[in-house]
């Protein structure tokens, strides 16, 4: 076996390619509040996949429609850094099911 020296760099984005931070979203929809929590390797992808893990039994009105709408909106969302606060998001959106008002904090997992 042959061995290949790597810099620090390179060894750092390797690193960055398994750690998985969590990130909380709160999302606000006809009237109710839903919590659910993504594990990603960033944002972008937490964003992605919150969206496509929703569990639509238990978010009254939204329904399968509701969701396959959201999936598509995903690919527009445009996500807002709090102003003064420190890894916390804001994003929304409509469909046809109402308004959808989301905030994302990137959480300790510890």
């Amino acid at each position: 076996m042959k061995l290949v020296k790597i810099t620090a760099k390179e060894q750092k984005e390797v690193i960055n390619l398994y750690i998985m931070e969590l990130y909380t979203f709160l999302m606000q929809f006809r009237g109710g509040t839903y919590i659910s929590q993504v594990e990603s390797k960033n944002l972008s992808e937490a964003t992605t996949l919150w969206v496509k893990q929703l569990k639509i039994e238990e978010i009254k009105h939204l329904g399968e429609k509701g969701q396959i709408e959201m999936i598509k909106e995903a690919e527009n969302f445009e996500l807002f850094a709090l102003k003064s606060l420190k890894n916390i998001w804001f994003f929304c959106f409509g469909i046809k099911a109402g308004f959808i008002m989301v905030n994302v904090v990137k959480t300790d997992n510890k």
